[in-house]
């Protein structure tokens, strides 16, 4: 997340004065020693000080205090092994950052004959050193193995979209890839394949036969079982559509799966005509994320109804169907079949928006192709979900949020847990 910025710009005739003058004690009050040394390299070059002048300059600028409270070797410009500055922070420098939770400051600087010029970028998360995550979240979490590929990190296969719908495949296989995921596999209808290709590029977008309906067909069913294989992980049904031939194929598709599988919106709408009973025919995991809309549908009661005992639901359909269940709302629930529940604590109404439940989808099969248990998963996932959109909050607010807000503080809030 960018915090803040600061740029300032100096004349270098103004520096060549001040260094025939007084040179030595001008570098004393400036800079550091490890500075003074650059500087003594590069034979005392007059551009080279206004750079790193200007540098600290702007950096102050960043921090909101310019050069006073924090002063001149508060702030202190390296060099890495191929020339490239960098900031390392001192003192009131370093406490000032803090408090504005920057905890990475990026640094150009650039000079001609005349002027020197710096930009300063400062980076954080904003919330992020006031969150306090409970234990049993951050020990859901693995840490990464050095000796790992992209194989280590799970192959998801996703199941989505259809004409019209092709923002929700976009959405879900990006927060896959947000959430670390290795490998995604968009598997998309043909007719919707060319757009895909073009907005994804982290993904492997594998089209599908469909007759040029813009939509799955069973003559789509073959070619999605020989794809999905080898995946860890499916993720079935955002922007799918809904009728009785796709409702076939994703009957059969969670018949032939041999292993765990994400069900969302439009796979969840399909169920409604299939029946909830193909869960339990099922020998794998299975996770279902309706909204109170589609939860309703599932069991045959009013959202009204639902909503009144959200958690004595939840554990119902777990229970029954032998299902994942993550009912999704303000104070999300999520329940297994052993008749644990976890009801989640991070998000905001600004999330009530068009995309917010394909994020949630993607990251939750993305925690699950990495290995994460399926209920550890949602419960992670969920948590994940609602942290990224308090901390795109911070930025749109609640009005102007969108679900691209939420994905892009995906990993700021994965950070956060760690």
């Amino acid at each position: 997340m960018i915090l803040g910025s600061g740029v300032d710009i100096v004349e270098v005739s103004r520096i060549e004065r001040i260094i025939e003058e007084k040179r030595d004690s001008f570098l004393e009050k400036i800079f550091t020693a490890e500075e003074i040394e650059h500087i003594k390299k590069k034979n005392y070059s007059a551009q080279t000080i206004s750079g790193l002048f200007a540098a600290k300059e702007a950096v102050s600028k960043l921090l909101g205090t310019g050069i006073g409270k924090v002063n001149w070797k508060h702030i202190q410009v390296c060099h890495d092994e191929i020339g490239k500055p960098y900031v390392k922070l001192k003192g009131e420098g370093l406490q000032r950052a803090s408090k504005l939770n920057i905890d990475q400051i990026h640094l150009s600087i650039s000079h001609e004959k005349e002027y020197a010029l710096a930009f300063a970028l400062g980076e954080g998360c904003q919330s992020g050193k006031n969150i306090v995550v409970p234990p049993f979240i951050k020990e859901m979490l693995p840490k990464r193995e050095k000796d790992s590929h992209k194989g280590t990190y799970g192959r998801v296969g996703i199941i989505s979209g259809s004409k019209g719908m092709t923002g929700a495949p976009y959405l879900t296989s990006m927060a896959c890839l947000r959430t670390g995921s290795g490998l995604v596999y968009t598997i998309v209808p043909d007719s919707i394949s060319p757009i895909l290709s073009t907005k994804l590029i982290e993904a492997i977008v594998k089209p599908v036969p469909d007759k040029n309906t813009g939509y799955f067909t069973l003559d789509s069913l073959d070619y999605i079982k020989n794809m999905v294989r080898d995946m860890d992980v499916l993720a079935i049904g955002p922007g799918m559509g809904l009728d009785e031939e796709r409702a076939e194929v994703v009957k059969d598709i969670l018949l032939d799966f041999n292993g765990p599988i994400v069900l969302d919106a439009d796979g969840i709408n399909c169920i409604s005509k299939i029946g909830l009973h193909i869960f339990n025919k099922r020998g794998y995991p299975t996770v279902i994320t309706p909204h109170p809309g589609e939860f309703s549908r599932l069991i045959g009661k009013s959202i009204k109804e639902v909503q009144r005992d959200r958690v004595k639901y939840s554990k119902y359909l777990s229970e029954k169907y032998n299902i994942v269940t993550v009912l999704k709302g303000a104070d999300t629930v999520v329940s297994n079949p052993k008749g644990e529940v976890y009801v989640n604590t991070t998000g905001n109404p600004g999330m009530a928006t068009a995309g917010s439940g394909d994020l949630l989808t993607g990251i939750i099969a993305s925690f699950i192709g990495q290995g994460i248990d399926a209920y550890k998963a949602s419960i992670l996932g969920v948590y994940c979900h609602g942290l990224a959109g308090d901390m795109a909050k911070e930025i749109r607010g609640e009005y102007g949020m969108i679900a691209r807000d939420i994905l892009e503080m995906i990993p700021s809030s994965i950070n956060a847990i760690i």
